[in-house]
């Protein structure tokens, strides 16, 4: 629905924006649901209690009389405004007329023209390929197929896609049709102006005329007898053709005239013809009867004869009406019983029994058997000149015309009205109907609109209306019509109009919905003030304040145990059983809280529409929930959307048939299906079927009113719709026209590597290859595939691409190739098919499946074409099978049986079973040499193998001999990276220690020199003063501290060169070596080191060195590396114990002692701290041992120290005292 017209109620647009939001996915049901709440209106404090307010103590509403005459215009003050009133306007429904334009009265007055609206009428002309718009004859093959004559541009043949169209150039006879027929061998007929006859087999035409004994050239009709013979009536008498010869009868022969216009056989087999003057002549087989007007026929010149399902003769007359004679009498018909028009032009009987006669100027009449009913171009029609009349195999009418092309009728469904037929506004929101079965409609910008089934009477505020605004109407059973409008409520009584608003104590502005119960109490649902109970002399109130759902009401129904039911805009459904309120949500299982519609089926189940779907619950569960005797994990509410086939999810609209139907009103159209009974589960939506733009039907979307869709005392369903096209639609649901027959499914082409062929071209190229000129059935089917004939330069083209398939024949009216067989080059194939519906092809549904290509059937798909690609040799079978989705018969909505097609596709040339011959004589051609070569090439691989395993077993003793260096290469490499790493943790330890020891010297270096500076200047200021005897005294102050600096200078560069000289890398080489200085560097590096590092520590260390120490030859490198490690190991132990001793009376120290013993010197490292154990010392030289925590020692330490000594000569040795306060003491000896 579109709400542009609510442009000035924009506060209330969150209420209709239902009809504007997008299609949603449905909302997820919370799990589990919870009972619903109740509010008791006599548990509420009294401030909330409802409380009536009594008209009698308001404002009076306002009474208006309605002028029921222009004589009667009157004014009246409206809030003290002058207004003109004036009668309502009536609009009649168009009616039929004579010739002079006067009404045609029958017995209940005027013949209204079809249902008085615009019927569904669908038109096809020269724009949608018809030849020409001028159509003169028609017909239904046995195919489902029609075929339309013109008059001039010959003829088109329709198969519910394409118009494919047929002209002398195809070899038809002439151009100008006037009748058509299928004989019983399928062959069709065509009877042309000048040229005979035509006859179509499938293939090719065949003509009949003058020189083949055909009476005459101008043939108006054709009709064909019981026994198969062929009638011709022509402009000069009557030919009978037997299959092989002509008899010609004429007035000679006893024919009334020779002018034959119509011809039709009796249930005894008479012969009837219609001549255009001389009446009709009757023919036994022997003699001809003639009967005239004054014989009973309405007149001479009749057009059209036709025998119905009863046996009846029907005559239609030029200008004089028609004639039933039923073997005995005559009954003539004309405009003045209904009749569109006295001159007819041809007659139809339909499935159902109707008979419809076509007549030239008055349109179309359908005769029951009782009454006419016409259709002209106000109902839809094309023209009112029609020619001819076809019915198709769904029941679908198609009518041709004289200049507006062709009209499908689909029936009595749908009719439509608009402002065009005197409603109001073509947005109708709200419908009722009155006890004298007279329905309302109202709109939102015309006023109220009331229609008697004759005309239109339409009420706005020019007849006292308070507004043209109008939401919703409720009629009530004293003949009154209550009216929510903006602004309040008005009651009409068919005389005047009573007005209420705020004034008489409505709340709300707007009323969105009315409803007055079984007691006489109004309900009426306003914009944002509740809901409000109205008894005739006070109006009370309900709002969330007293239980109610929520502010805007947008629906209200009472249900079968006088509950009342309120749809709330955004709180879900507030059920009143006149004490207590009790809602139902999202909480319970709502799909969504905006309710927009609710509704109960005539099985007392509830169905209720939202913005995001359809909610039901059946009536047992209803009072489950309502009783709390649910399952929490139960979803009461079962949920339907556009997933379960509704073609949208936003439910404006609900109504329930009594038939068991339920109708939903969407944003997208209308949907139908099966409600289940009392005691059965709702899981689907059976039986469901679509009526919108896109399944071809004249339904939008619905608008959202209040009872915007409303089924009337007749079984008529009424939707108002947001298009003002079909403004209102009248759905007659009984009466649509539903298939009966399951469809026929039919090949139509075959493609190769998706192009398009002429199989005729192909057959005659392989058949007569040196024939001259062009085949008849190429030029047809040139035609009918590509739309044209096609130029020699892409014929021979064709004939090289596709020269090597074959096939047998052809099959006719769709030229498929029969036992296909396709070289593998063209193995891509594509296969057109189609069904006999040629009304709505767009509700059929294919299944396809290629046997031996395809494991399964296709998905469901609309598309009539499958293509089938690389296929590999071997023979297949094409399978399809079609069905119908729209209104049909239960039965007639199953797949049809499978249609079958089957072709081969033929192996490339080397899987063929020649080249398999070839293969099997080159094969035995070769064994003999093949075998002798293969004994040499056994002889020469083992006298290979002899010599490769021979060279294999040196390859392995190689391969040993390699894995094993590299092993040992591998040995040395961890080595030194495990040395090295030993090395870089000595040498971290070292600077450390370096860095504490450097500044001291640094510190003298520092402050002397900032004293110095201040020297100078003091010295500067006495040399400016001229003190020359102060100034040297301050100059040898400044040499003093240069000396000083000089002199600790120096001693930093001793430790630098130290910690260079101990951290190179050398060349391994031994030179000359003061252990006395090494040692003592080593201990002063050690204890700052771990000083800095931990500034807690403290141990004393000293040194008992022996003076006369020769310098011995070593690496001193190396020598200090293991000296600096046992002294802070030393320094480490020591730290443990001063630690674990936490505060006694211990005195940590390391002590280094020298001497010179055996010729060669003694250095022994020793300290106080916890000693080793007896255990520990047999390991501690090992590799990786320590017992220093995780990730504070390497275990390499002393592996490395004891390594070193070994290579100098030495000896390391340890002893230690767990015991004493002896501690431990390494002693290291190295030669001279």
């Amino acid at each position: 629905m579109k709400t542009n017209y609510f442009s000035f109620v924009v506060s209330l647009v969150f209420i209709f924006s239902c009809s504007e939001s997008p299609e949603k996915a449905a909302t997820e049901v919370k799990t589990p649901i919870s009972k619903p709440t109740v509010v008791q209106l006599d548990a509420l404090p009294d401030s909330l209690q409802p409380n009536p307010r009594f008209i009698s103590k308001l404002k009076a509403p306002q009474v208006v009389r309605v002028p029921l005459s222009f004589s009667e215009q009157r004014s009246y003050f409206n809030d003290g405004e002058l207004i003109n009133l004036s009668p309502p306007t009536i609009s009649p429904l168009m009616v039929l007329q004579d010739e002079d334009g006067n009404p045609v009265e029958g017995t209940n007055g005027p013949f209204i023209l079809g249902e008085g609206g615009r019927a569904q009428f669908t038109t096809y002309t020269s724009d949608d390929g018809l030849a020409l718009d001028a159509v003169n004859s028609s017909l239904l093959d046995r195919q489902g197929h029609l075929w339309f004559g013109t008059s001039g541009g010959g003829v088109s043949h329709f198969d519910g896609n394409t118009f494919t169209n047929y002209t002398t150039v195809q070899g038809l006879a002439a151009n100008n049709l006037r009748s058509i027929i299928e004989d019983q061998s399928g062959n069709i007929w065509f009877g042309t102006v000048g040229g005979g006859a035509s006859k179509y087999d499938g293939v090719s035409f065949t003509n009949f005329n003058t020189s083949n004994g055909l009476v005459d050239d101008i043939v108006f009709i054709i009709k064909e007898d019981q026994q198969g013979n062929l009638w011709f009536g022509t402009n000069e008498g009557v030919s009978k053709y037997d299959g092989n010869t002509f008899i010609n009868y004429t007035t000679e022969e006893g024919l009334a005239g020779n002018v034959v216009v119509s011809i039709e056989e009796d249930k005894e087999g008479n012969l009837w013809f219609g001549t255009y003057g001389n009446g009709v002549s009757k023919y036994d087989g022997n003699q001809f009867i003639s009967i005239a007007a004054t014989e009973g026929l309405s007149g001479d010149r009749v057009r059209v004869i036709l025998k119905d399902s009863k046996e009846n003769l029907w005559f239609g007359t030029v200008g004089e009406g028609i004639t039933k004679y039923n073997g005995e009498t005559f009954e003539n018909y004309r405009i003045e019983d209904g009749l569109a028009s006295n001159l007819i032009r041809n007659i139809a009987e339909d499935k159902k029994g109707n008979l419809w006669f076509a007549t030239s100027g008055g349109g179309i009449s359908k005769f029951d058997g009782n009454t006419f009913t016409t259709y002209t171009t106000g109902q839809g029609l094309a023209s009112n000149n029609v020619l001819s009349i076809s019915e198709d195999n769904s029941g679908k009418l198609w009518f041709g015309t004289d200049g507006g092309g062709i009209s499908r009728y689909d029936g009595l469904g749908f009719t439509t009205f608009t402002t065009s037929q005197g409603l109001a506004a073509n947005i109708v929101m709200s419908i009722a109907e009155d006890p004298q079965q007279n329905l309302w409609f109202g709109t939102p910008l015309g006023g109220i609109s009331k229609f008697n089934g004759k005309n239109f009477i339409n009420y706005t505020t020019a007849q006292g209306l308070a507004s043209d605004v109008i939401f919703s109407l409720y009629a009530n059973q004293n003949e009154e019509l209550w009216i929510g409008r903006v602004g309040g409520i008005s009651l009409f009584d068919g005389k005047s109009f009573t007005n209420y608003s705020s004034d008489q104590g409505l709340t709300g502005y707007d009323v969105f919905s009315i409803l007055e119960d079984k007691n006489g109490i109004l309900w009426i649902g306003t914009d944002g003030g509740g809901v409000t109970q109205f008894n005739g002399e006070s109006f009370t109130n309900f709002t969330p304040d007293q239980g109610l759902a929520g502010y805007a009401i947008l629906s209200i129904i009472e249900d079968k145990s006088s509950r009342i039911w309120f749809g709330a805009a955004d709180g879900g459904i507030s059920i009143f059983d006149g004490k207590s309120f009790t809602n139902l949500t999202t909480e319970q299982g709502l799909i969504d809280n905006t309710v927009l519609s609710i509704e109960e089926d005539f099985a007392g189940n509830f169905w209720v529409g939202t913005e995001h779907g359809l909610n039901f619950i059946s009536s047992n569960d209803l009072n489950a929930l309502l009783q709390g005797n649910f399952s929490e994990t139960e979803n009461l509410f079962k949920s339907f959307t556009t997933t379960e086939g509704l073609p949208n999810d936003v439910i404006l609209q609900i109504e329930s048939f009594p038939t068991g139907k339920i109708a939903v009103g969407t944003n997208l159209g209308l949907a139908i299906f099966d409600s289940p009974t009392a005691n059965e589960p709702m899981q689907e939506l059976k039986n469901l079927e679509l009526f919108n733009s896109n399944t071809g039907y004249p339904v939008k979307d619905l608008t959202d009113g209040q009872k915007g869709m409303f089924l009337d005392s007749r079984g008529i369903l009424w939707a108002g719709t947001g298009s003002n096209k079909t403004a209102l639609s009248r759905l007659d649901y009984s009466s649509l026209l539903r298939n009966e027959d399951l469809p026929e499914v039919a090949l139509k082409q075959i493609k190769i590597n998706e192009e398009n062929l002429s199989w005729n071209l192909l057959a005659q190229a392989a058949n007569n290859p040196e024939s001259e000129g062009i085949p008849a059935p190429q030029i047809n089917e040139e035609v009918s595939v590509f739309g044209r004939s096609l130029s020699e330069k892409e014929r021979e083209a064709m004939r090289n691409r596709f020269n090597s398939i074959e096939f047998d024949s052809i099959a006719p009216f769709h030229p498929i190739p029969l036992n296909l067989e396709l070289p593998y080059k063209n193995n891509h194939l594509t296969i057109d098919f189609g069904t006999n519906e040629i009304s709505k092809p767009e509700l059929i549904e294919y299944r396809y499946m290629l046997e031996g290509y395809d494991q399964e059937w296709s998905p469901i798909l609309k598309k009539s074409e499958a293509t089938f690609g690389n296929i590999s040799e071997g023979t297949y079978t094409f399978k399809v099978m079609a069905r119908y989705n729209g209104p049909a018969a239960t039965e007639t909505r199953e797949w049809t049986n499978p249609t079958n097609y089957t072709f081969t596709v033929l192996p490339p040339w080397f899987r063929t079973w020649w080249a398999y011959g070839l293969y099997s004589l080159i094969f035995l051609s070769l064994i003999y040499p093949v075998s002798r070569y293969q004994k040499n090439q056994v002889l020469k691989a083992e006298q290979k193998k002899a010599r490769e395993r021979e060279l294999a077993h040196a390859r392995e003793i190689e391969k040993a001999y390699a894995k094993l260096e590299a092993s040992h290469e591998h040995l040395k490499e961890t080595q030194s990276q495990l040395i090295q790493a030993e090395k870089m943790a000595s040498l971290g330890e070292l600077t450390a220690g370096i860095a504490h020891e450097i500044q001291n010297p640094l510190n003298f270096v520092n402050n002397f020199s900032d004293v110095s500076n201040e020297l100078m200047d003091e010295m500067i200021e006495e040399l400016e003063n001229g003190d020359m005897e102060e100034t040297k005294a301050i100059a040898e102050d400044i040499k003093q501290n240069l000396e000083r600096i000089n002199l600790h200078g120096k001693r930093a560069d001793s430790i630098v060169k130290a910690m260079l000289q101990h951290s190179r890398v050398g060349s391994g080489k031994k030179e000359p070596t003061d252990l006395n200085a090494l040692a003592d560097e080593c201990l002063r590096l050690s204890f700052h080191g771990l000083k800095a590092k931990d500034k807690t520590f403290n141990a004393d260390f000293l040194t008992d060195f022996d003076k006369k120490l020769p310098q011995l030859e070593v690496i001193q490198q190396d020598i200090g590396r293991v000296i600096l490690n046992m002294v802070n190991n030393s320094f480490y132990a020591v730290n443990e114990k001063s630690k674990a001793v936490n505060g006694t009376e211990y005195h940590p120290y390391v002590k280094i002692t020298t001497r010179h013993i055996l010729g060669g010197a003694e250095i022994t490292i020793e300290d106080n701290g916890p000693g080793i154990s007896t255990e520990i010392i047999n390991k501690i030289f090992q590799p990786f041992f320590t017992t220093k925590p995780t990730g504070q020692g390497t275990g390499l330490g002393l592996s490395l120290s004891y390594d070193i000594i070994k290579s100098h000569g030495g000896d390391l040795r340890v002893k230690s005292s767990t015991t004493t306060d002896q501690g431990t003491a390494f002693t290291i000896y190295i030669p001279e």
